[in-house]
């Protein structure tokens, strides 16, 4: 197979900038690490070629963006995996000509992960380039999708797909979840900063060492009642469906001892949590 020329116009301990007339040139030579500047145009056809390299970033061509954003359109396909990619305007540089994109380009389009990391339109490619290789990706913290599949006079139920979406706003309400309950999952429970009426989460099969629900006992000290749902009557992953569909597998003792068996809906076990927080609230007042 033919090793097209990649030019490199800058390396250095924490990667190079790399140089080439199209975007199929990119081959096993090229790692995480490089910063690739393609000739090619940015349609999807051409980004895809780049994305099981997972460079650092990856420069393209605008090819005169035309019809319906054409030239510019597999800007979006690389923020689906977080790599910062830049279209150069056409006026600036030649195509298929990556040297004179990385030494006279000028950005005309930038997808989410490039702005995230400074990238913008009007920038050299020389000084956009290095900007991706002298830095680390930045962090983008998770969209906080909280659900909420229930609320009477005794309460909310929230429907969270991971722990990690939780925050203030679902205090004092029954917490649904699509993960496990595993070590960790009590670890974020118990690190949440203020009470839950209960947790529910898929068992997800046990795991070995019935690692996939030992968290649940973890949260007895903290009188949590905390249930997992059958992986089989739940998909993982899916907190509505843990409420919706889920049947009671696993209990810890602050669960069992408000009346929640094996084989409940889980609707009939976030009620019971619900009942409990309610009726230990009353008895505060």
């Amino acid at each position: 197979m033919t090793q097209w020329p990649q030019y490199e116009m800058v390396s250095g301990p924490r990667g190079r900038i790399l140089a080439m007339d199209s975007a199929g040139y990119v081959d096993e030579r090229n790692d995480v690490s490089d910063v690739l500047i393609c000739g090619s145009h940015g349609a999807p056809c051409a980004t895809q070629l780049v994305m099981w390299a997972r460079p650092r970033g990856l420069f393209i061509h605008d090819a005169g963006i035309g019809l319906g954003d054409g030239g510019v359109n597999g800007l979006k396909l690389l923020d689906t995996y977080l790599i910062p990619c830049a279209a150069v305007d056409g006026i600036s540089a030649r195509i298929s000509d990556g040297r004179d994109m990385y030494q006279n380009g000028v950005i005309s389009r930038v997808n989410q992960a490039a702005r995230r990391m400074g990238l913008h339109e009007g920038m050299a490619v020389q000084a956009a380039a290095q900007q991706l290789l002298d830095n680390n990706p930045v962090h983008v913290p998770p969209a906080r999708r909280q659900i909420k599949v229930h609320s009477d006079e005794l309460g909310d139920v929230f429907a969270l797909d991971t722990v990690k979406y939780a925050d203030q706003r679902i205090a004092g309400g029954v917490l649904c979840m699509g993960s496990h309950a595993a070590r960790a999952m009590a670890d974020y429970v118990d690190d949440l900063g203020f009470k839950l009426a209960g947790v529910i989460t898929n068992d997800v099969g046990r795991a070995k060492d019935d690692s996939g629900i030992e968290g649940l006992a973890l949260l007895d000290p903290y009188e949590v009642p905390a249930a997992t749902v059958h992986g089989t009557t739940a998909r993982v992953g899916d907190a509505r469906s843990t409420y919706l569909t889920g049947r009671i597998s696993f209990t810890n003792e602050t669960a069992a001892a408000i009346g929640i068996n094996r084989d409940d809906p889980a609707t009939l076990a976030a009620r019971l949590m619900l009942e409990h927080a309610a009726s230990l609230k009353s008895a505060t007042d």
